[in-house]
């Protein structure tokens, strides 16, 4: 079982889902109760957009090992990739119930409420902050009922120092949502593992080193903040310099664009 994980592992490495695929099926043949297997599989066929057969193996593990929270954050992730948001919200609910600590499934979780948000015709940036602030998406929606978030505050925030931030290049398993070239543009980062308190005007001069911020959310009881750049520059930068960082007291940071980039534009 090792030697088929390890050769699995390696053809991933080298982005050969297909021949991983492969070895996931021999896997699976030989060791059909092990779900790790299926998870592996499954997410190979996520990445090939295969998301049919990506789901089928989702939905086995949920069925199957109902306790085993990837399972759950499999389904999550292809159900939202296919626009069922509130389906991938029960989810990425259930992960949480069964690890609460899963700051992945966290920050999932927000984006989907926020794109349910956006589908009932608010603003990206009312949405974003609507969650931020709520309890829960049924708090959010009344909160925008009620017309507490105007569509834009207007604020920009510049660094007052100009000294220039080196950018370094960040290695690891290639994933689109933390590629610092920023292949879709966006203007927006979730940062995670923000377990530690930062004022809003500390969290201000950190980011805005890298580019001009147009707004910065955090929730705290959450674990994340929420940062709007007005040029995707600004993104990219902060992502290089501060991926895996250390920062005002919380280890090790979690950086990700949000699975649907918000431009510029």
């Amino acid at each position: 079982m090792e030697a088929l994980g390890h050769k699995g592992y390696q053809k991933s490495i080298l982005r050969d889902w297909a021949g991983a695929i492969s070895v996931w099926d021999e896997a699976i043949k030989s060791y059909p109760k092990e779900k790790k297997f299926y998870n592996n599989r499954s997410r190979c066929y996520f990445l090939m957009n295969d998301f049919k057969r990506a789901l089928a193996d989702a939905e086995y593990m949920t069925t199957n090992f109902p306790d085993y929270a990837r399972g759950h954050f499999r389904q999550g992730e292809i159900l939202a990739s296919m626009g069922k948001f509130r389906e991938a919200e029960r989810c990425f609910r259930r992960v949480l119930e069964l690890d609460d600590a899963c700051l992945d499934a966290v920050n999932e979780l927000n984006e989907v409420q926020i794109q349910i948000l956006c589908s009932l015709g608010y603003t990206r940036y009312q949405a974003g902050n609507a969650i931020s602030m709520a309890k829960d998406l049924d708090e959010a929606k009344k909160l925008l009922r009620e017309g507490a978030f105007p569509e834009d505050d207007g604020e920009v925030y510049e660094s007052d120092d100009d000294t220039s931030v080196p950018v370094h290049p960040v290695s690891g398993h290639y994933d689109p949502l933390e590629d610092p070239d920023n292949p879709k543009k966006c203007c927006s980062i979730w940062v995670g593992n923000m377990k530690e308190k930062v004022s809003d005007d500390d969290l201000k001069k950190i980011f805005s080193k890298y580019g001009k911020v147009k707004s910065i959310k955090a929730d705290f009881s959450k674990f994340f903040v929420f940062v709007n750049y007005v040029e995707p520059d600004g993104a990219s930068k902060a992502m290089r310099q501060l991926q895996g960082q250390d920062l005002a007291g919380n280890k090790g940071i979690k950086i990700r664009y949000p699975d649907r980039a918000m431009t510029g534009k």
